[in-house]
């Protein structure tokens, strides 16, 4: 229970400095073409914004910048936002926010697009109040164009009760898409003016003309990789001696280092406040110790240790750099015993599956992770002439993501 308290207070602990630290990996390019790696804080960024603060580091103090001195900036992988001066109208796509003009009524403005595809032809979105405009570039524009979507509607001149508008929808994309923007069997006629259906029109339409997707944004509910995992555990072993023989006191085992080595799945949260993910480490671990009860002279023990370890639990990350992070950890394992021998116990004497629990933390660039977890004892006997044993174990781990 003491061991249990202790992770929950560690968690705790682990929920407040994210809290306070909600920046993630990013960069931006000022009006004078210079890039910059920075900390950017996190956001929902469901509108497309004109300012963010950032940070060099988890220990600088925090800067804000504005639309007026960048011209683009990136936030983890799927937020890349460029600035340029457009014409759009940004009347509301529903009836309620509409007017009766077929026509927007267009007006300059200085936004952050976001880049939703980039290749020969690129699409753009922007988003505010929950209405949304899409752009797009190709070789032959300058800068990114409007594809025209208005929705308006006409008086109800039938006089029927509970009718006074009838809504329409100006779909000239559709005839900009046609004309500019088709290839193969495209058919824009059927397109609705929505993320979906024009990223996927746009990648068909590069795929259509052999262009390289250098980007495209994901179905952000959630990001998972796959890797190999290896280990080092210092693992220590005692348990009391057995009356049946007459010894008193207990047996203590010469602690050993045994490679733990298996494989992992981890999948991250779209959290706006936490960068969370939870995982599921499978690890094979086989190790031989030898103890002594000096209560007993030539007393000689053995432990043949053979499991499959299995842990499952959350993972905190705290950004401290661009290229760096400082992740904390805790959860339950459970081994497997999988021939486990000992002169000590009998088979039927050691538990199938024993189950601990762990924390520790550690320090990740890239796809590499370096970690330390401290387990809490547990004990493997069923013995009613030994009834209690305490196996520990300290693990120094590397992990590496593959997809």
């Amino acid at each position: 229970m003491k061991s249990l308290l202790s992770i929950i207070v560690g968690l705790f602990f682990i929920t407040t400095i994210q809290a306070q630290s909600i920046y993630e990996a990013g960069y931006f390019v000022d009006n004078n073409g210079k890039r910059t790696k920075c900390l950017i804080k996190k956001l929902p960024w469901r509108t497309n914004p004109t300012e963010f603060q950032w940070k060099k580091n988890i220990s600088s103090s925090s800067k804000t910048a504005t639309i007026e001195n960048i011209k683009e900036f990136g936030v983890g992988e799927d937020y890349v936002y460029k600035r340029y001066i457009l014409q759009f109208d940004l009347n509301g796509d529903t009836v309620g926010k509409s007017t009766k003009s077929k026509d927007p009524d267009l007006t300059y403005k200085k936004i952050f697009l976001r880049t939703i595809l980039k290749s020969k032809t690129t699409l753009y979105q922007y988003s505010k109040n929950n209405v949304h405009r899409f752009f797009y570039t190709n070789p032959t524009t300058v800068y990114p164009e409007l594809l025209l979507y208005k929705v308006f509607y006409t008086p109800d001149e039938s006089k029927k009760p509970g009718k006074k508008v009838i809504p329409q929808e100006n779909n000239t994309y559709q005839e900009q898409l046609a004309k500019k923007i088709k290839c193969g069997d495209q058919n824009p006629s059927k397109l609705t003016y929505t993320q979906r259906d024009l990223k996927k029109y746009f990648k068909k339409y590069n795929e259509c003309k052999g262009n390289k997707i250098e980007y495209i944004i994901r179905k952000k509910i959630n990001q998972t990789r796959i890797g190999v995992v290896a280990a080092a555990d210092l693992i220590g072993f005692t348990h009391g001696s057995n009356p049946n023989i007459g010894a008193a006191g207990g047996v203590n085992y010469d602690d050993v280092f045994a490679p733990r080595y298996g494989v992992f799945i981890e999948t991250f949260i779209p959290f706006s406040k936490v960068d969370l993910s939870f995982f599921l480490e499978s690890t094979y671990k086989a190790f031989t110790m030898d103890g002594r009860d000096f209560a007993i002279s030539n007393s000689a023990f053995e432990l043949d240790y053979k499991s499959i370890n299995v842990a499952v639990g959350p993972r905190f990350h705290i950004y401290l750099s661009p290229k760096f992070e400082l992740f904390l950890e805790g959860g339950l394992t459970v081994d497997f015993n999988i021939g486990t021998e000992s002169n000590v116990f009998e088979e039927n004497e050691l538990e199938n599956t024993t189950t601990d629990y762990f924390y520790g933390g550690g320090i990740g660039s890239g796809r590499v992770k370096i970690g330390f977890r401290q387990y809490t004892p547990k004990n493997i006997s069923k013995s009613t002439a030994i009834p209690d044993s305490e196996l520990t174990t300290s693990s120094l781990y590397v992990s590496f993501n593959i997809f």
